[in-house]
């Protein structure tokens, strides 16, 4: 390491699973709270939910009939009903009396019952509407149902006291009925981190509808991050395009330290360039660079920092499948940490062809996986890895991670996988 890296970091070109770390040890998880369970969708569990009580909280019918004795039709059949007395009605919505749980039911009665209505005290079965006839006062039964048959007993669904959904699950559709039917009107989860985003580069052009002059590009990086954040348990907002005027960009990330905001990001303006001015701002305002540039390949020059403050710096390289990456496998993983949840495991996968990788570096490259039709996890690495080719990215559907010490593979092995 020359004296001119030294001034930026002492961790200069770390490996990936020191990057990794220095990333979690560096991460802190946030506080807790309670959120109106209508609005914790896409959020993360700060603690276990328990059923307050179970469901069915009641007996009640699985179907329109009538509630009976089983004892009392043992011997029924079509061609030889047994008629019953019916004695009374019940109604899904009818609340349950007293008079309906004490034991007042005799042989041979029944209640006319529908779907989702209170089981009587007493009767233990349900006989489908469609086997059997009405006569007046009595119904005719043709069948013997089993005891316990159609009735959904008090905490089949639920018991009180289960656990209902885990400490860092993010809550789903799913987990939004069970807490709406358990009557869970908040739940405690984690805050969601704060993100600014910058994108830095006097090439880039923001507005869409602009004409491009020559040696000035799109910005790519920015609607890609944000839409991806957006989808996440996070606030992230755009800071702006800075065209490498170093000290608007220092005003720029001094409002946004005195905001407190937990993490920031930019792309562009990492690398070892005249231009590259990042990393000079960052120890200027008091940061730490805990890293800079990792054995990884695309996405070498990316840089981790941490202010005094707590705020957290991740500069991603400006090129758009490198900052992909960066975003990808480092600034997930630092939230994974702040909303306290596990560090991700990749899926393995069957490549389906041979491969090679000629560097010692960490290679990530795009890649599509799915399900053979023998129901095998199946992965392609796709053409074009190239850290400025964005059109491979509309056929993959997540990153092929090789090893530093892996450098082939034959068709048929095992590659790791990870999800866009």
């Amino acid at each position: 390491m020359n004296d001119n890296k030294a001034k930026y970091t002492k961790n200069y070109m770390v490996t990936f699973r020191e990057a990794l770390d220095f990333v979690a040890n560096n991460t802190d998880v946030l506080d807790s709270e309670k959120q109106s369970y209508e609005e914790c969708f896409g959020r993360v569990l700060a603690s276990n939910i328990l059923a307050p009580y179970s469901i069915p909280s009641f007996n009640n019918s699985a179907m329109d009939g009538y509630a009976v004795r089983y004892s009392d039709l043992a011997n029924a059949t079509e061609s030889s009903p047994i008629k019953l007395k019916v004695e009374s009605i019940s109604a899904a919505g009818d609340l349950i009396t007293d008079q309906q749980n004490t034991n007042h039911v005799l042989e041979k009665t029944a209640c006319k019952i529908m779907t989702g209505a209170a089981v009587p005290h007493g009767y233990d079965a349900i006989i489908p509407v469609e086997n059997t006839q009405l006569e007046q006062e009595h119904v005719a039964c043709f069948s013997s149902p089993n005891k316990g048959a159609h009735i959904r007993t008090i905490g089949q669904d639920f018991e009180q006291g289960s656990l209902i959904a885990k400490q860092s699950e993010i809550i789903n559709e799913n987990h939004i009925m069970a807490f709406a039917a358990l009557g869970i009107a908040e739940v405690e989860v984690v805050k969601k981190p704060s993100i600014a985003l910058f994108s830095t580069g006097k090439e880039l052009v923001d507005d869409v509808n602009v004409v491009l002059k020559p040696g000035q590009i799109r910005n790519s990086n920015k609607p890609y991050l944000l839409t991806y954040l957006k989808n996440k348990p996070v606030n992230v907002f755009n800071a702006g395009t800075n065209l490498d005027q170093v000290k608007e960009f220092e005003k720029s990330l001094t409002a946004q330290l005195e905001s407190n905001t937990n993490i920031i990001i930019s792309t562009g303006a990492v690398s070892m360039g005249d231009f590259d001015f990042i990393p000079s701002t960052i120890k200027k305002l008091g940061g730490e660079i805990i890293f800079h540039k990792t054995k990884i390949r695309p996405g070498k020059p990316i840089l981790f920092a941490k202010f005094p403050n707590g705020t957290l710096y991740f500069g991603l390289p400006g090129n758009p499948i490198s900052a992909n990456i960066g975003l990808r496998f480092f600034v997930m993983h630092c939230l994974r940490k702040m909303l306290n949840q596990k560090s991700e495991k990749p899926l393995k996968a069957k490549i389906n062809h041979t491969h090679t990788k000629k560097h010692s570096f960490v290679g990530i490259q795009k890649a599509n996986a799915y399900i053979d039709e023998l129901g095998s996890q199946r992965i392609d690495i796709l053409d074009g890895q190239e850290s400025f080719k964005i059109q491979p990215l509309l056929s993959a559907n997540g990153w092929a991670v090789l090893y530093e010490d892996e450098h082939s593979w034959d068709q048929n092995e095992l590659v790791s996988f990870y999800p866009s």
